[in-house]
């Protein structure tokens, strides 16, 4: 009898044995790497390229109904609190709001180069899938300066310096979606100032973004 419990004893011991080597192996195959984790906020950040779109809210008198918007190319760079464009593209919008290309193309040249920022707050989507972008825009500003030589004029005449301020505005949220890395969201331009003036007979216009992380 005391054989009998002796050779179940032992037999117990390898069993353990073999199964602590069999629970090693698995922990060598791992690598030691660390478990994958869940999505968060910071998914969002990293660099983009893709497109805006000017589209009108409200047709310009004497528009027509339908009239397909303005695509431009962009890149923007996502950090942890803002969306950064380097070298805005303001042509399009400045035709947009003025009518007037060739206007338009004196104070591009004008205005220059310009940065734009749009800071943001974000959540993560219950299901993991999306980040969620409450978005906080600020004024787009461009300065004109005064840059012709010998005191030549030009048919846009203001003095040294003019400042344009584009009221900007973001009803709706900004989505990101984890899988696909697509990034997509909504601005609206709702007025124009020109120094202090509001610009007569502005009609509202959105700019939408459809970006991709690179």
């Amino acid at each position: 009898m005391k054989q009998l419990i002796l050779k179940n004893w032992m037999t117990a011991v390898l069993l353990a044995g073999v199964c602590a080597g069999f629970v090693a192996c698995d922990d060598d195959n791992d690598g030691g790497k660390p478990p994958p984790t869940d999505p968060d906020v910071t998914a969002v950040v990293g660099k983009y390229t893709g497109t805006m779109s000017i589209v009108g809210i409200v047709p310009a008198e004497g528009g027509e109904e339908g009239e397909e918007p303005t695509v431009t190319p962009i890149d923007a760079t996502a950090t942890g609190d803002e969306i950064q464009f380097t070298d805005f593209p303001i042509r399009d919008l400045v035709v947009k709001v003025l009518g007037d290309e060739t206007l338009a193309d004196q104070i591009v040249e004008k205005v220059g180069k310009v940065d734009y920022s749009v800071p943001y707050t974000a959540v993560m989507g219950e299901d993991k899938t999306s980040v969620r972008l409450t978005l906080v825009p600020e004024p787009l500003k461009l300065t004109l300066a005064d840059n012709s030589e010998g005191g030549e004029t030009t048919t846009f005449e203001e003095p040294s310096s003019v400042e344009i301020e584009v009221t900007i505005t973001a009803e709706a949220e900004g989505v990101y979606t984890v899988e696909s890395k697509k990034f997509k969201f909504k601005l609206s331009a709702t007025g124009v100032k020109i120094g202090a003036v509001e610009l007569p007979g502005f009609e509202p216009f959105s700019l939408e973004f459809d970006l991709t992380k690179n």
